[in-house]
């Protein structure tokens, strides 16, 4: 209940805010005697968000206390993306990587290299503009290559 009458108080205030600043804007006042119709909708309004956030966050502070996990029609379609591997996956993965480890041991499959060096990149001679760069290079690098790529192409005639 304490949460519902805070709620309450907020969503009151805010809703009258509202209205009483469209109310402003049109030339009207929100606290005239003829306006009473418009407090009892703010009041209204404020009175059916409050009792809908408080009952929401009361399902989900009951579900939080149940220990047991989402089941059957409470669970989303999406969950799964965000809860992880499941144990049907957890034990796929395992018998892949066993799998793996006994073709690496008989030698009919190569170990991966979890260290791979970077892709070296053939020294330009000196003088020389490369036309191609590495995507880590400065862009003033990168705009040099591409000049240089578009000259050639130019002296080619593909241009």
């Amino acid at each position: 209940m304490k949460r519902f009458l805070a709620l309450f108080a907020v969503m009151l205030v805010i809703c009258l805010a509202l209205m009483w600043g469209m109310m402003a804007q049109n030339g009207y006042d929100l606290f005239a005697p003829e306006m009473q119709g418009m407090l009892l909708v703010a009041f209204l309004v404020a009175a059916y968000v409050a009792f809908r956030v408080s009952r929401i966050l009361q399902k989900r502070a009951e579900r939080g206390h149940d220990g047991s996990p989402l089941r059957g029609a409470q669970k989303s379609k999406l969950s799964g993306l965000f809860n992880g591997k499941s144990e049907a996956h957890q034990a796929r993965e395992a018998r892949v990587a066993a799998r793996r480890k006994k073709l690496v041991a008989e030698g009919k499959l190569e170990a991966e290299v979890t260290d791979s060096p970077a892709p070296e990149i053939p020294p330009t001679p000196e003088g020389e503009i490369p036309t191609r760069v590495p995507q880590s290079a400065s862009v003033a690098d990168r705009m040099a290559a591409r000049r240089e790529r578009y000259k050639r192409a130019k002296e080619d005639g593909k241009i």
